[in-house]
């Protein structure tokens, strides 16, 4: 049972990385969330979509690996982004702290 679990949770976590995603030019990087947002959701599969609305948001950072590092690539944020980084947290802050703020934006937007 633990390695079927294992198996799915690994088949979810590779459904959700955004296959053939480049990385934004510096002048479109979001400033804010807000912004950032409609971008993630663009790269996105309707079984992605689908996958991160069934998913509780207390769920959400199991997908920091995967989903999560596509985000930072997608927008720049290993890669000196940090007003988006600052936006996010409110202040500077880790970037996987300011990616989990963007993965439950995209959550909550895909939940209206």
């Amino acid at each position: 049972m633990k390695h079927l679990l294992a198996s799915a949770v690994g088949l979810i976590f590779c459904a959700l990385a955004m296959a053939d995603v480049k990385p934004l030019p510096r002048a479109q990087w979001p400033r804010t969330v807000a912004q950032a947002v409609p971008q993630i959701l663009a790269t996105l599969n309707v079984t992605q979509k689908s996958i991160i609305q069934g998913t509780s948001k207390d769920s959400l950072p199991q997908f920091l690996g995967e989903w999560g590092e596509d985000i930072e690539q997608l927008l720049g944020l290993n890669h000196g982004n940090t007003v988006l980084v600052s936006a996010a947290c409110g202040r500077p802050c880790p970037t996987d702290e300011a990616t989990l703020v963007l993965m439950e934006a995209v959550w909550a937007a895909l939940q209206q």
